[in-house]
Formats: C-alpha cells, structure tokens, sequence
C-alpha cells in the first residue's frame, strides 16, 4: 500500500534499536527504507537519518536527531489487539523499561486496556480489539487547547482531505472523543478538561505527501496562516501540531544515488522553511 500519511518520531540518535524493537513488537511489520545523511551539517555523512517502517498497517518514520525535542503523551499511538495473548505480548514489550501511564487491566468504559510510555519515551494505548493488530495515532487536546477538538478536525479535514468517523460526546452535547480520517490514516482526538503537565512537541509530527508545488503552497498558506513556520517543510498549526510537507519528487532528489546531486538538493532544503521544488530541482541538477 502506498502511503500518504505517516508519523514522524524524533531519536536522540538511537533510531536504529527503536526501530528493531518495534519491528519486533508489532503485527505484520517490515523497515521499508533508511536514508543516511549526505552532509555533515546535522549529523555525520552516512549515518542513519531516517528509517521508515510499516507497523501493523501504519507508516512512522524514525528520525535520528538529537536531544532538542522529547516526546510527550500529548501524541499518542492507540495499538488495537486482537486477542489477549497479543495484547499481552505488546503491554509487556512497550512497558518493560518505560512508565505506567495507566496500568493494563480491565476499564468500566474502555475493556482491557493500559497506557505506558516506552523506553524510548513514546506514550502507546493498548487496547483489546476484535480486529487484525493496528496502530491509530492519537491526538490529545487539553490545557488551551481544551473544547477546539471539533474545530481542529473540521480544519485539518479541509486542509488535507479526509473524513469524520465517529463521534463521543458527553455532558452537554460536548465532544470528548472522535475517529477521523487524514489522507486514508485513521486517528482519534480526545477532548480533555483536566490540566496536564505537557503538550505538543516536535518530537511527534505527521507528514503527507503532495502532488506538486500549488498543493504544498496552499497546505502551507492554511497551517501557519495563525500557526509558525519551521525550516525544512515543517509547520505548527494554532494548536501547536506539528506537520510536514512531502512529495515524491522531494524524495527522488534527496535520496538520489548520485551523492553530489542529493547532498546539493539537501543543502538547498536546509535554508528554506516551505519547499520551494523548483529551486531545490535546480540545486540537485547543479543549475545556478
């Protein structure tokens, strides 16, 4: 299947053993691409910069960076299990070396299920399903950000494409949960009124491919409109999500065999905030 949505988690340079331990721990899983860094201006010409993985039907990326971002429980990944021993094998995998958000046991208005933050500071929900193993990203509003879930997924919907799943509401008709869909990925949001000592980070971001320049132009125009730019393609919305834009022409420059063409493409992107693709198609071709 291919992608065109995916999660992005940001490594203090242990990319490469998180990526063996999720390979491990997860359902019909496979690496799908590394790509190394061609400069020196962010980490050391041919080590590991990325590592994209499929993990029971969902694309995350892992990005060896450095210890700028930490993770936090604002964004978490729900994995859906389908049968106990499953569930098990997953909460004992993610738990062991991480913390206890909530303990796996059996909840009134949830079933079995349990919260934990893994070794490499990643918050997963494991969740007993009736359904093949999957991994549904999820977002937590709380803190500001308390009562704008509704209208955080009718923008992102109109942004990127997508659709409304299902809603939960509780006391006055207020939303608590909802399932949406982004780009064919699946993803939950949660609406919550208790204080929390965090809140986004750029150590969890999602990226979605696009088709050409006028795509990413008018993502980018509607994200940091009220929200921040950041360099490489990255952008904040009002709500302090993280997003980047990709392509697959901006992939065949990076990842380009021919070295000089990747690394000129590469040093291009470093001084940009949007993707300019023309002016990156000209540095990888050597075009002044």
């Amino acid at each position: 299947m291919e992608h065109q949505f995916g999660c992005c988690l940001w490594f203090d340079h242990n990319a490469e053993a998180a990526a063996n331990f999720y390979l491990e721990t997860f359902e019909d899983s496979h690496r799908k691409e590394t790509f190394y860094y061609v400069t020196d201006d962010h980490g050391k010409i041919g080590d590991t910069l990325t590592i994209t993985l499929e993990l029971a039907g969902c694309e995350i990326m892992l990005l060896n960076g450095d210890d700028t971002f930490k993770p936090t429980p604002a964004i978490s990944y729900v994995v859906n299990c389908e049968n106990e021993q499953q569930l098990q094998f997953v909460w004992d995998q993610l738990n062991s070396q991480g913390e206890t958000l909530m303990p796996l046991t059996d909840y009134p208005e949830l079933g079995k299920f349990g919260w934990t933050t893994d070794r490499f500071g990643f918050s997963w929900q494991v969740r007993l399903w009736d359904n093949l193993q999957t991994i549904l990203p999820c977002i937590m509003f709380a803190n500001q950000n308390y009562g704008l879930a509704q209208a955080a997924i009718d923008e992102w919907i109109e942004i990127f494409g997508g659709k409304l799943n299902f809603m939960i509401k509780g006391k006055e008709e207020r939303l608590r949960a909802a399932g949406f869909q982004l780009r064919g990925q699946d993803l939950i949001i949660m609406d919550r009124p208790e204080k929390q000592p965090f809140d986004f980070s750029m150590a969890n971001s999602f990226y979605l491919y696009y088709k050409g320049q006028a795509d990413i132009d008018e993502a980018w125009e509607a994200i940091t409109k009220e929200g921040k730019e950041w360099p490489c393609g990255w952008m904040e919305d009002k709500y302090g999500v993280y997003w980047q834009t990709a392509s697959s022409q901006l992939d065949d420059m990076l990842r380009d065999p021919d070295q000089e063409k990747a690394k000129r493409a590469t040093l291009a992107m470093y001084e940009m905030k949007k993707i300019d693709l023309a002016k990156m198609q000209r540095a990888h071709d050597g075009i002044e």
